[in-house]
């Protein structure tokens, strides 16, 4: 009995030793220049070490996901991270041309303070001086709660009809603004370590008919395909340095758009994107071997 409870203590501890949080951010970087830009931040902590990524220009033509390291002193209230390594982005710019976020906050507690700022340095992949500025973020739960507040403001006053309340969502709004939309005549491009990549397309909503074509570097691998609640996979085999994937919209279903759902496995990152297309219309991503 003794042997057993001591494995449970050890177990127990364990878990508590090894536990890993996650935190997320959203706002918005202040450049120099007195321009913002939207960010958001996601932060995985174990034993005070940081890893995760951030998403900039989050719906714009820039938008970009990078990979981002660093760590959490709890008793100096520390807290350090940088961004190492561009997973996407829709920016025409090369990734040696992509500023780098590097933050340090020197009275922070991680978990219990709801907002983040600060002053940045930004850095070239080589380490020379790019356009520095601040962060101005709060955690997401914060956002929620401000969302959740608004939406009872709404449902009580008087000022908006009872047909207009039932088209207000906040919360589905912001969900909406930090989906990663794929449009027409826009380039994604996608960096990987790895030859093998995978890639997941499905009808995330309602079924509504929507087919698409897809090609891979000038080879078509589907053909008017219809997307249903099943994931179709597909692996690419990376070739060339560059290597070209197109979505074309064959059709619009019965609803809105041609929207499907892409997710792209690369390396230990996972991309998930919707198409926005009308019929004929395509979108494009660009994978990278590095």
């Amino acid at each position: 009995m003794k042997s057993i409870t001591l494995f449970l203590l050890i177990s127990f501890c364990s878990i508590l030793c090894f536990a890993q949080q996650e935190y997320e951010y959203v706002g918005f970087i202040k450049l120099n220049d007195s321009s913002l830009i939207s960010l958001t931040l996601k932060l995985e902590e174990t034993n005070g070490k940081l890893k995760g990524f951030t998403v900039t220009d989050i719906g714009g033509e820039h938008e970009t996901k990078t990979s981002v390291v660093g760590d959490y002193n709890e008793e100096d209230k520390i807290l350090r991270f940088r961004e190492v390594e561009t997973i996407y982005t829709k920016s025409y710019f090369a990734e040696d041309d992509l500023c780098y976020i590097n933050f340090t906050s020197s009275a922070y507690r991680l978990g219990k303070s709801s907002k983040l700022k600060g002053d940045f340095k930004g850095l070239f992949p080589d380490n020379t001086e790019c356009i520095n500025g601040k962060i101005l973020l709060s955690t997401k739960e914060r956002q929620l709660k401000r969302i959740e507040k608004a939406n009872k403001f709404i449902k009580k006053t008087k000022r908006i009809t009872e047909e207009q309340k039932k088209n207000i969502n906040l919360a589905k709004t912001m969900d909406s603004i930090q989906m990663n939309i794929l449009r027409s005549k826009q380039t994604m491009s996608v960096f990987s370590k790895s030859k093998n990549i995978r890639i997941e397309i499905f009808d995330g909503g309602q079924l509504d008919g929507d087919k698409v074509t897809l090609q891979y570097n000038g080879n078509t691998i589907l053909r008017n395909f219809e997307t249903k609640r099943e994931r179709k996979s597909i692996p690419l085999t990376l070739v060339n340095k560059k290597n070209t994937f197109i979505l074309t919209a064959d059709n619009v279903g019965s609803m809105s758009t041609n929207t499907a759902v892409i997710e792209i496995f690369v390396d230990d990152s996972k991309i998930k994107a919707l198409t926005n297309l009308n019929a004929g219309e395509q979108t494009q991503i660009d994978f990278y071997l590095k």
